[in-house]
C-alpha cells in the first residue's frame, strides 16, 4: 500500500475517531482473547498500560456452561477441577425452563468469560438478535462474544460427563 497524503491521513484520522467508540471494545476484546492485547496497546502508543514485563495480563477466567445437562452441576464442577478450572470460575445455567429467559445479550463484549460451553437449549431466547438461536448468534460474531465450544455427544448437543470433559480439554488446548 502506498503511503497516504497528509490530507488523506487527516481524513482517515477523523473517520477512525468517529468509529472508535463503537469499534474499540470489540477490538480490545478480540486482542485480549487472542493474546495480542500487549501488541495492540503498543501500536496505539499506550504501552504505559502494560505491566513491568511488557505484557498486558487481563485474561478472563470464568467459563459459562449453558444448556440442559444429563450431569449434575456438582459433577460438572468436579470434572472441571480435575481439568484445572477452579470451581469459582465455573458458572452454570442448566435448567431448560430457566434458559428460555436467559438473556444472551449480557455476553456481548464481556471481558468476564473465557468461553461459553453450550449444550441443548431452547432456540427462542432473549438476546439472540436476528439469529435462529443464541448459539448461532454467538458463533457468527466471535469478535463480540466469548469463544463458543459445543458440548456434543454423537454429533449433537448433549452435556454428559464425557462430552463435558472433552469440551474442557478443547478449551484448555485452544484458549
Amino acid at each position: 500500500m502506498t503511503p497516504l497524503s497528509a490530507a488523506e491521513l487527516d481524513d482517515l484520522g477523523q473517520t477512525v475517531g468517529e468509529r472508535l467508540e463503537d469499534g474499540l471494545l470489540p477490538a480490545l476484546t478480540m486482542a485480549n482473547r487472542t493474546g495480542e492485547l500487549d501488541e495492540l496497546l503498543r501500536l496505539l502508543g499506550m504501552s504505559g498500560l502494560l505491566g513491568d514485563d511488557g505484557r498486558a495480563e487481563v485474561r478472563p477466567t470464568k467459563v459459562l456452561v449453558i444448556g440442559c445437562s444429563m450431569t449434575s452441576e456438582g459433577k460438572l464442577r468436579s470434572i472441571a477441577r480435575r481439568r484445572g478450572i477452579s470451581s469459582n470460575d465455573l458458572e452454570c445455567a442448566l435448567d431448560y425452563d430457566e434458559l428460555k429467559h436467559f438473556n444472551f445479550a449480557k455476553l456481548r463484549s464481556s471481558y468476564v468469560y473465557r468461553a461459553v460451553l453450550v449444550g441443548p437449549m431452547p432456540h427462542s431466547t432473549p438476546g439472540k438478535l436476528g439469529a435462529s438461536s443464541a448459539v448461532t448468534e454467538m458463533e457468527a460474531h466471535p469478535e463480540t462474544y466469548p469463544p463458543v465450544i459445543r458440548v456434543e455427544d454423537s454429533n449433537r448437543l448433549k452435556i454428559t460427563n464425557n462430552s463435558f470433559a472433552r469440551a474442557l480439554d478443547a478449551l484448555n488446548a485452544t484458549y
